[in-house]
């Protein structure tokens, strides 16, 4: 498995160190609640510990990481009220840029992402529809033509992401996801704008009780998890 803490080598050290670091949160190899150790970090990737300094103090500005005066930075693991909030702009964005799409929608690749999730059933690995979901999505951003939405919705989507591996469950509830990518493909492909924001917008709503959900019963689990 690629491990992006492996040591940096490289001309730009504070940007490969922030964006190894980010990838490792990301992909669940740092996981939310762990505490960010600059001794440790620096050890990993062969580097002094002050590009490791920056590139916490800079995650902290996108949410993936809390700084917690006199404790130290921790990978974010929000409230109830903070996924609210992160979800609500999420289904307004998501919803738009589905809808910029949905003018001249992109036919090879939707076809594509509709043949696999038409495909993915009860037996469906959790991991395996993450991966396909986060390249859905991140099409659809990048397809909406508009960089700006692009780039909130990523870093939106990263901070989002890093608790749905948790919040999954079971696999009928995976179909039902996989189910809800048909029904919003199937719109674009129609240029069915009405059709496209109603589909998002159950998908967004879907994913957001769940997390909730997840969330709700794992009050124990807030910041920071370890002194």
């Amino acid at each position: 498995m690629y491990n992006p803490l492996h040591p940096a080598k490289n001309m730009d050290l504070r940007q490969i160190v922030y964006e190894k670091i980010k990838q490792a949160i990301v992909s669940g190899i740092i996981k939310p609640g762990e505490k960010l150790s600059e001794v440790e970090l620096a050890e990993k990737m062969a580097v002094s510990r002050t590009p490791v300094r920056e590139a916490i103090r800079q995650l902290a500005k996108t949410s993936l990481v809390t700084l917690t005066p006199r404790k130290g930075a921790y990978v974010s693991l929000p409230s109830i009220s903070d996924a609210g909030a992160l979800y609500e702009l999420r289904e307004d964005l998501e919803m738009f840029a589905a809808a910029l799409v949905s003018v001249n929608p992109p036919e090879k690749e939707l076809k594509e992402f509709l043949e696999i999730f038409k495909h993915m059933g009860n037996d469906t690995d959790p991991q395996k529809y993450l991966e396909e979901d986060r390249r859905f999505h991140a099409f659809l951003y990048q397809s909406s033509g508009n960089r700006f939405l692009m780039n909130s919705l990523q870093e939106l989507v990263d901070v989002i992401n890093l608790y749905r591996p948790y919040s999954l469950g079971d696999t009928e509830y995976i179909r039902h996801l996989a189910e809800g990518h048909v029904e919003i493909i199937e719109a674009l492909l129609d240029r069915d704008e009405r059709r496209v924001r109603e589909a998002m917008r159950a998908h967004i709503r879907m994913s957001r009780a769940r997390l909730e959900a997840y969330l709700n019963t794992h009050t124990s689990e807030r910041l920071p998890l370890r002194p």
